[in-house]
């Protein structure tokens, strides 16, 4: 019969618990956590201000089509969601084969209080172009009454 002390002899028994000497933490001043909570609070507000800001430029913006005529015009058709408040230009080009701008054209959609925001308004424009384009598009629409353009 094997006895428990030949078994600890044998495998090892338990190591004995060892007291560790408790260091104390080092904390923060009050300076320090005054200055990290004002960061935190600057950083939330600086993220709660984009992301409540609102838009600097109209979204979904859509190019419908284009005819390229001959290699004097191109008519291309946008789609344009009308702002209640604020007319919105969009800028236009024809380009040709090789993506070169070979026509420009800025077209203005007038503020609409009625307008339904679901729906867009589609606009037609032509584009005198300086040689045969090989598409047309919209390129970027902003708020005419931005002071940034």
């Amino acid at each position: 019969m094997t006895t428990t002390a030949d078994l600890q002899s044998r495998y090892g028994g338990r190591a004995p618990r060892i007291q560790h000497e408790r260091t104390e933490r080092r904390r923060l001043s009050r300076p320090a956590v005054i200055g990290i909570g004002a960061g935190l609070a600057a950083a939330i507000g600086v993220a709660a201000w984009y992301g409540f800001a609102p838009s600097p430029t109209p979204d979904g913006t859509v190019t419908i089509s284009y005819d390229v005529v001959d290699s004097t015009l191109t008519r291309t058709t946008i789609g344009v969601y009308p702002d209640p408040e604020r007319d919105i230009t969009c800028s236009v080009r024809a380009v040709n084969e090789n993506e070169a701008v070979v026509g420009f054209t800025e077209v203005t959609v007038p503020a609409d209080p009625q307008a339904d925001g679901s729906s867009p308004v589609t606009v037609s424009t032509d584009i005198s172009t300086t040689q045969l384009a090989a598409s047309g598009h919209h390129e970027s629409c902003w708020y005419a009454d931005d002071p940034r353009v």
